[in-house]
């Protein structure tokens, strides 16, 4: 911040902002006093053309005087306030407080990776087989330095999290959207006169059929069933059921949302109250099932350096992972009841360090993803199971195995 020490230590903003109002009074002089030399100026001749030649009780030549000396006034005065612009942002520039764009900002050296502050995951992924669309990274500012033993870990941490086994993106996105009593932002095109074609968005409950394609119950009432009557394009985003934040899952699909036909009508709302239980209303008269039969496009973002999409046709193909029908009330029992068992994976099997908290947030067959809390930050870290696990029965065994080699490392640090 520029700062004033008196007169004597202003800045040359303030100095050049006292030329201004000194120029400014200055230059208003002429315009009081010249009713003394005869100068007049009406409102009726000011509505008639300003600026034009005045001639009554020869004002022509009364008002050269103070239209002269207003006129160099004018001049100082618009010196005066380049002078406070070029000053502040010269001195503005050199403090850097500017960006390049003139817009106030704090301009911090940093010397961090730009990455999670638990995990070290990259905001960007350079890796072009991991990043084929090369996706640009992020300005990051302000984060603060990473000491060498802290920048050690963090790399030991990515080098582990990239090579544990994950869900296809596909069949990650199949398993997302089949999650039970799912809710999710549907995007429509308003038909509202007011705000005519612009999106709007509604929170909706959705559901999936077959083929994974989106399906709902809307009244004819609501907003966005009479904007998807008029413009069926809409999107559709839905996130993992523990959302909190840019290190978690979400999806958008983006196609066109229709009335299902009177024979299909049944059959998808018998599925939608499968997903949706409590949904007594979906049996009123004025609801219909609705589907977004043309998915046109769909992006995903499993969490940093997660970011793409699949086709149309790859999502359709892909299964649901089986996990998904025991994987809540397994994580809801871990979280429960066995949080220092959780703690210990990822203390010692991904090698994080003492975390002051661990909670399972997403289970699949082929590990689980733990939301960490360490040092004031958080992150989200994953636990591979030894091999890929498909029944309930053998989600115990596989636990038990982990904190097997929990308690082996432990008992190696003791020695």
């Amino acid at each position: 911040m520029l700062r004033s020490n008196g007169l004597g230590g202003a800045s040359l903003p303030k100095l050049a902002l006292l030329v201004c109002i000194a120029g400014l009074t200055v230059s208003c002089v002429p315009w009081v006093f010249a009713p003394l030399v005869g100068f007049q100026a009406a409102d009726r001749e000011s509505q008639q053309g300003i600026g034009k030649p005045r001639t009554q009780h020869g004002s022509r030549n009364a008002v050269q005087v103070p239209v002269g000396a207003a006129a160099v006034c004018s001049v100082v005065l618009l010196g005066a306030a380049v002078a406070a612009v070029s000053a502040r942002r010269a001195s503005a520039v050199t403090s850097g407080l500017f960006s390049s764009h003139g817009q106030a900002v704090r301009t911090v050296t940093c010397h961090a990776e730009s990455s999670d502050s638990v995990t070290g995951t990259k905001f960007e992924e350079e890796d072009e087989k991991k990043n084929p669309s090369r996706r640009p990274g992020h300005a990051v500012r302000g984060m603060p330095e990473v000491d060498p033993e802290t920048a050690a870990k963090q790399a030991r941490i990515r080098e582990h999290q990239e090579k544990c086994t994950r869900l296809p993106w596909a069949e990650e996105i199949r398993t997302l959207m089949a999650q039970k009593d799912g809710f999710a932002t549907i995007s429509t095109v308003s038909c509202n006169p007011s705000i005519e074609g612009y999106p709007t968005g509604s929170i909706v409950a959705f559901a999936t059929d077959e083929k994974g394609r989106p399906i709902f119950v809307f009244s004819a009432m609501s907003t966005h069933t009479k904007n998807l009557l008029k413009d069926a394009r809409a999107s559709l985003c839905v996130t993992e059921v523990d959302f909190r934040g840019a290190a978690d899952a979400r999806v958008v699909l983006t196609g066109k949302v229709t009335a299902a036909p009177k024979d299909e009508q049944e059959g998808l709302k018998k599925l939608y109250m499968e997903k949706h239980a409590g949904a007594y209303w979906a049996s009123f008269g004025d609801f219909q099932a609705y589907r977004m039969d043309d998915i046109l496009d769909i992006a995903f973002v499993g969490g940093f350096a997660r970011a793409g999409g699949v086709t149309p046709q790859e999502y359709y193909d892909a299964p649901i992972d089986p996990c998904l029908a025991f994987s809540g009330s397994v994580m809801e029992h871990m979280n429960k009841d066995h949080e220092e068992s959780i703690k210990g994976y990822v203390q010692y099997l991904v090698g994080a360090g003492e975390v002051q908290g661990a909670q399972m947030k997403r289970l699949d067959r082929y590990g689980f993803d733990v939301r960490v809390m360490q040092g004031g930050g958080t992150g989200v870290l994953r636990v591979p199971f030894p091999e890929p696990v498909t029944e309930r029965k053998d989600i115990k065994t596989a636990i038990m195995g982990l904190s097997k080699q929990v308690a082996a490392l432990q008992e190696e640090a003791a020695k």
